[in-house]
C-alpha cells in the first residue's frame, strides 16, 4: 500500500498475524523498518518487489525493538544485501546483538516449569530462533536523533514495551511508524497492549510522548496504518 510518494506499507501474513513493515526511499537509500517473523524472507523480498524494489537494494534496516516477530528475518535479508545497515536503539542493542537474553524469553524461562504446554513449545521456539540470532548493530540511535535521508527519519525513545523501543517519525509525509507503542483498534488509535508490554507505566507514558509528536497518520505493527 503506497502511503506517501516515497513510503510503502508491506503487509506481510503470517499464521501467527498480519505484519506491517515499513519500506522508505530516496535517490540513494532503501530503508526498511522492521523485519517480520522468522520464516517470511521471501515474503518480504515479493512485498518490497510488489513495491518497486529489489531487497538487493536495501542500505538501512531499522529495527523498532528486540521482539522476535520484528527481528526474526534480519540475517537472511543481510544474505542478499550483506552492506545494509542495522539500526536500533542504544537500549535495546544488548538484547539483539546476543549480550542479553531478551527479555520476554528470560520471563518465560524464568516461569518454565509453571508454563502450559503450549506455552513451553513457545518458549522453546523462540529460544532456538533467539540462538541463530545474533544481529550486530551497526549503528546505535538515541532519542530525538534525525537521520538525514528519505526527507528526514526522526527516532523517538519510547520505551515500556522493551527498554529500548522506538517510533520512527517519517518527516516529509508525517507518518509515525509505532512498532508496539501505539497500536490500532476498532478503527481508532489505542495505547500499548498490557499483556505484551514490560513496564506498562512507562509504555503509556511513551505513548503519550509519541502522541505529542506532528503526524497525520500511523502504521502499527499489528494493526496497519490510520490516517489521524
Amino acid at each position: 500500500m503506497r502511503i506517501a510518494n516515497n513510503v510503502e506499507m508491506l503487509k506481510v501474513y503470517n499464521i501467527e498475524s498480519t505484519v506491517y513493515l515499513v519500506l522508505v526511499w530516496d535517490a540513494d537509500h532503501l530503508v526498511l523498518i522492521d523485519a517480520g517473523y522468522p520464516g517470511q524472507r521471501d515474503a518480504i523480498v515479493k512485498a518490497i518487489a510488489d513495491a518497486g524494489f529489489s531487497a538487493e537494494r536495501l542500505t538501512h534496516i531499522i529495527l523498532t525493538h528486540q521482539d522476535y516477530d520484528h527481528i526474526g528475518c534480519v540475517l537472511e535479508l543481510l544474505e542478499l544485501s550483506p552492506s545494509a545497515q542495522i539500526l536500533a536503539h542504544i537500549d535495546e542493542a544488548p538484547y539483539i546483538d546476543g549480550r542479553k537474553t531478551p527479555i520476554k524469553l528470560a520471563e518465560m524461562l524464568d516461569q518454565y516449569d509453571n508454563l502450559s504446554d503450549d506455552q513451553k513449545m513457545w518458549c522453546d521456539n523462540y529460544k532456538e530462533e533467539y540462538a541463530t540470532q545474533k544481529i550486530i548493530i551497526s549503528q546505535m540511535l538515541s532519542d530525538g536523533d534525525t537521520l538525514p535521508i528519505c526527507g528526514g527519519i526522526e527516532v523517538v525513545h519510547t520505551p515500556g514495551h522493551t527498554p529500548g523501543h522506538i517510533c520512527i517519525l517519517l518527516q516529509e509525509c508525517g507518518v509515525m511508524v509505532t512498532g508496539d507503542a501505539l497500536n490500532i483498534e476498532d478503527g481508532e488509535m489505542i495505547g500499548p497492549i498490557p499483556q505484551y508490554t514490560h513496564d506498562m507505566e512507562l509504555a503509556l507514558r511513551s505513548a503519550e510522548k509519541a502522541k505529542s509528536r506532528p503526524f497525520n497518520a500511523i502504521i502499527a505493527y499489528h494493526g496497519g496504518y490510520l490516517k489521524i
